[in-house]
């Protein structure tokens, strides 16, 4: 892959994809086990707290009646006692995924990185690329908790807007939905950014977390042109791939008639898994793409053909001194 007359870095994405399918294969193997065991782990906790309810005749009686001010009753009298400890069993099952989540990401993205660093060099001698589990972990880490406070700070926006509109307080209630939704959303997917490609400046380099974020500010301002057109162009891709997997995901519901539901169950289950291989292949490709940036990047002066300057001439006094290089004018 490493080739003077490179093609543009998007190209370079989808090549590194196609000349190393094992990357993909690795990329969904860490990403999908991650995934699974996130659900069963929900699935679980929440049938053990249901498990936990106790439910009287009375609370039996009310919810057979479908009234919503029954139903809510009911509701309040079978949670009662019971919501402290759902809210700290899902905080325990947040900080234990959010754990597994970063030591799962620090081995497939190491593993991925080391692969697209070695594809792309342009080295003769590839020096031996460490692991750097332990910087990439910090990074991941950072990362997860900076989402959980964006969703967090979005979330209490909301309802604290939601709140100020019913108390006709329209000024305060447009501030907060507006700035405060859209700020925790701008700051949250910038620093995710950040946080996402800055390992690749521990693979590449061997920098610790804050040397690899300094040195991933520095790249995205010298590159900021390219890296913005490579994200558009990832995102017009991953747009239209979703909106043509959103078309696919209800289209057996046409099928109600000829086959049961649980086939079409099973066919809308895999239509969301190719979609969600697509949105990690089209990912790799574009990590792929910034490997190859960056490449290009560090060796500026290859992409320039050397230009041989002219020797200087000799200075007048140093031609008097030779006597050399002065036209004859005897005779």
């Amino acid at each position: 892959m490493s080739n003077p007359a490179r093609h543009s870095p998007f190209r370079d994405g989808f090549d590194a994809v196609r000349h190393g399918p094992v990357l993909f294969a690795a990329e969904l193997t860490w990403r999908w086990c991650f995934g699974f065991a996130a659900w069963g782990l929900a699935v679980i906790s929440g049938l053990l707290f249901l498990d936990s309810l106790k439910i009287s005749s009375a609370d039996e009686f009310l919810l057979s009646t479908l009234q919503p001010q029954l139903l809510q009753g009911a509701f309040r009298h079978i949670l009662r006692g019971s919501l402290n400890r759902f809210l700290s069993e899902q905080a325990v099952l947040l900080l234990g995924l959010t754990l597994l989540w970063a030591f799962a990401a620090t081995a497939g993205r190491a593993a991925t990185l080391r692969c697209l660093v070695a594809m792309f060099s342009t080295e003769e001698e590839l020096p031996e690329l460490r692991w750097e589990f332990k910087p990439i972990f910090a990074l991941n880490l950072l990362r997860a908790i900076w989402t959980q406070i964006a969703i967090a700070a979005a979330v209490v926006s909301l309802v604290a807007g939601s709140v100020m509109e019913n108390h006709q307080r329209a000024a305060a209630a447009a501030l907060l939905l507006s700035f405060g939704i859209g700020l925790a959303a701008v700051f949250g997917g910038i620093l995710n950014w950040f946080f996402g490609l800055a390992p690749l400046f521990c693979v590449r380099n061997g920098a610790s977390a804050p040397e690899a974020l300094t040195q991933c500010a520095d790249f995205s301002s010298r590159q900021a042109g390219r890296l913005f057109g490579l994200g558009i162009a990832f995102a017009m891709l991953r747009l239209v791939w979703a909106g043509t997997m959103f078309l696919a995901f209800f289209a057996p519901l046409r099928l109600a008639h000829h086959i049961a539901r649980g086939w079409i169950a099973l066919l809308m289950v895999g239509v969301s898994l190719v979609y969600f291989a697509g949105a990690d292949l089209l990912y790799l490709a574009r990590l792929g793409a910034y490997v190859s940036l960056a490449e290009d990047d560090s060796q500026p002066a290859s992409t320039v053909e050397d230009v041989r300057l002219p020797e200087p001439l000799p200075s007048l006094g140093t031609t008097l001194a030779t006597g050399t290089g002065l036209p004859n004018v005897s005779g």
